[in-house]
């Protein structure tokens, strides 16, 4: 709470950071039958969620991916300069910070270094304070989520990106400007997307005392998402542990993923129904600077689940 008063601007980007890491929770998750619905909480931070004081795969998934978009947002928003507090020295000269692939210059070449990675040190550390503070590592639940926290959080950092612009007479590149940018979140969520496939079970014979598999590689299990509990069949509605069923979800009969009615619905079948929606169609870009599209109503057979 005090983290909240002190730094409210902080805060409202952090939140904003949750809600577009709910959506693509959902984005990635869409034709599993756990597809992340039960996280949306109205804006509010979704520790109350049921699956988040659990160990499942799902589970670590969601802890990563919450932990990266606080990191993410607040990072974006200290860039671009609309946070009390955060900012760095936007000029550096000389090889303050030359980046490892950036070639050796010649005597000749200057380069100037336009922002700093500030920005994102200040994104991991408040997401850090903001979901990892209120944990006391006793238990194996409570370290399963600062690590998968902590793996999200690197999700962001190793796939930062670096921009540069060329200055000088026929763009001959004698002063150069670089900068780093924070990745397109679509790009962390579906590397997180690839760890939760290969997500490392954690079997603790004490599981009040903390200690991970004492035989895991450490190096590896630094860089994966773990867990502990076998994860349920979320076939049925069951609010213990954030099961919404998959009764009315739509299912693809044709499809070869997790989303066929087979595998979606749980052998229960589905029924076919018509559905009507409205969609954009008809678009048409306008000289300068903007598309008009039409409204049109789309009307199709769907398959449902039973």
């Amino acid at each position: 709470m005090g983290l909240c008063v002190r730094s409210p601007d902080v805060t409202a980007s952090a939140l904003q950071g949750i809600q577009i890491a709910i959506h693509e929770c959902q984005h990635q998750l869409k034709g599993q039958r756990w597809n992340c619905s039960t996280l949306e909480t109205g804006g509010k931070v979704p520790h109350d969620s049921a699956i988040l004081k659990r160990g499942f795969r799902e589970s670590a998934f969601a802890f990563s991916l919450l932990a990266a978009g606080v990191m993410h947002s607040v990072a974006t928003a200290c860039s671009l300069g609309k946070l009390q507090g955060c900012g760095c020295e936007w000029k550096r000269r000389g090889n303050e910070e030359k980046l490892r692939e950036t070639p050796e210059p010649s005597p000749q070449d200057t380069w100037e270094w336009g922002g700093c990675k500030h920005e994102l040190e200040f994104g991991e550390r408040f997401s850090r304070d903001f979901l990892d503070s209120r944990e006391s590592p006793r238990d194996i639940q409570a370290r399963m989520r600062i690590h998968n926290n902590r793996v999200g959080r690197q999700a962001v950092t190793e796939n930062i990106k670096r921009r540069c612009k060329c200055h000088g007479t026929s763009g001959s590149c004698q002063f150069k400007t670089c900068w780093h940018v924070t990745p397109d979140f679509r790009t962390v969520s579906t590397l997180l997307r690839e760890k939760l496939q290969r997500a490392v079970f954690v079997n603790s014979r004490n599981k009040n005392s903390g200690a991970f598999h004492p035989r895991l590689n450490k190096k590896r299990l630094a860089r994966e998402l773990v867990y502990f509990e076998k994860s349920p069949d979320f076939c049925e509605r069951d609010p213990v542990v954030d099961s919404p069923g998959t009764q009315g979800r739509v299912c693809n009969k044709t499809s070869q993923q997790m989303d066929n009615c087979a595998s979606l619905c749980c052998g229960r079948g589905h029924n076919i129904l018509m559905q009507t929606r409205q969609e954009r169609c008809n678009c048409r870009f306008h000289w300068c600077c903007y598309v008009m599209c039409e409204e049109c109503r789309v009307t199709q057979w769907v398959n449902v689940c039973k």
